[in-house]
């Protein structure tokens, strides 16, 4: 391998690495920080991934604002379902709604599934380059992944400014690590609860317009693209939002330095397999709380 595939290659890991981080930061802001569970975080990215190549079919200008008005809708969507849907079985079960949200959760994520098979049929999203070529001298990159590569930058830096600079990420972070404290002094759990939900729904809908732009959603994809995610966030340790953005970026490059040698099949599998095996090696994951005390990295 010359160099100049060497570049490519690592590039295209690093752009399928972002997309699994937002996915993963995504999750991270329920489960890892709130400990609510999504299991339809990945049905969200797929559902926003086919209805942003629909928006380009029927009108082809749109592409730029539907990087825009998507993941706002998407937000929207998920503070509706966590109204509608979760809210009720959080109150109820008061500390113990980990299992009445799982079982929601992944119904939802059966209906997303066969939702997108209904409208979509079994066929695969994918769009073509809109940002030509660019040269950086011997090496020819699509101006697709540039424009990626930068709104993911944009991204997550606009999210860590939201966690540590609004009165809403101050809240959330100060449920994360104390939430009795944190409702003794006036934050509403649930409020606070369904802005994290929205926000998550609104990075999954933003990661399903990058994967569609640069490779191929296929209806199917949620669940395992969730479970990856799931993976990721419990490896990192809960309470953190940087770890598991790290983690994503890694993954993502390990999956497309193995497909070389061994194909996209069997370096997914693998991928899993390392997943699968660091976490029986070590349950609690990699980094943990020691106790007596309370630590939270943003």
């Amino acid at each position: 391998m010359d160099f100049t595939s060497f570049i490519q290659l690592l590039l295209s890991g690093l752009l399928l690495g972002g997309i699994y981080a937002m996915v993963a930061v995504g999750l991270a802001l329920c489960f890892g920080v709130l400990g609510l569970l999504n299991l339809a975080h990945g049905g969200f990215l797929v559902l926003a991934g086919f209805t942003f190549q629909a928006i380009y079919e029927f009108w082809p200008s749109g592409i730029l604002p539907g990087f825009v008005v998507v993941p706002l809708v998407f937000a929207v969507l998920g503070w509706l379902t966590f109204r509608c849907l979760l809210q009720a079985s959080i109150k109820r079960s008061s500390d113990d709604f980990l299992i009445p949200v799982l079982l929601i959760t992944l119904g939802l994520a059966f209906i997303l599934e066969e939702g997108t098979l209904t409208l979509w049929d079994s066929s695969m999203a994918g769009l073509m380059s809109q940002f030509g070529t660019i040269r950086l001298g011997q090496i020819y990159l699509p101006g697709s992944r540039l424009f990626v590569f930068t709104l993911m930058l944009a991204i997550s830096a606009a999210l860590q400014v939201w966690l540590s600079r609004t009165d809403s990420g101050r809240r959330l972070r100060a449920l994360s690590q104390d939430p009795t404290g944190a409702t003794l002094v006036g934050i509403s759990l649930t409020r606070v609860t369904g802005v994290a939900f929205a926000m998550a729904t609104g990075l999954a809908a933003m990661a399903g317009l990058f994967y569609v732009t640069l490779f191929t959603v296929s209806p199917h994809l949620g669940l395992p693209l969730t479970l990856k995610a799931l993976f990721l966030v419990v490896i990192s340790g809960s309470g953190s939002l940087t770890r598991p953005l790290a983690g994503g970026l890694a993954l993502g490059t390990l999956e497309t330095m193995l497909a070389t040698p061994f194909g996209a099949h069997w370096a997914n599998l693998l991928s899993v397999a390392l997943l699968l095996a660091f976490l029986c090696w070590r349950p609690q994951g990699l980094f943990v709380r020691k106790a007596g005390t309370v630590r939270h990295e943003t």
